[in-house]
């Protein structure tokens, strides 16, 4: 039988650890994405209008992304899209990806 081990790694993100008798374990990161989902909404919601001044200043909050959804990102990408800036603001203006940005405007 298979031992389980399951950690606590931060808020509303675990792995889990699965230890087979053969010797062999698997890793897996489970994260319930639902918490920042509702935050990146309420913050898109509030972020009012676009032309308000002070609004695009040199450094604002675009985007919450979930920590599994960045690993799959890296993957993805074979770690590029932590260099590229253009390449991450290819995934985050992807209509797909749109529950991730805090702001309506593109990047």
């Amino acid at each position: 039988m298979a031992k389980r081990t399951l950690l606590d790694i931060m808020p509303h993100r675990w792995e889990e650890h699965i230890e087979e008798p053969d010797g062999t374990f698997t890793i897996s990161t489970h994260q319930d994405a639902q918490p920042i989902l509702d935050h990146t909404k309420a913050v898109y919601n509030s972020y009012g209008d676009k032309l308000t001044p002070g609004k695009r200043g040199e450094f604002h909050r675009v985007a919450s992304i979930p920590l599994n959804v960045w690993d799959q990102w890296k993957k993805e990408t074979n770690n590029a899209i932590e260099k590229d800036q253009k390449l991450l603001a290819k995934y985050l203006n992807d209509p797909d990806n749109k529950y991730f940005k805090t702001s309506p405007t593109n990047i």
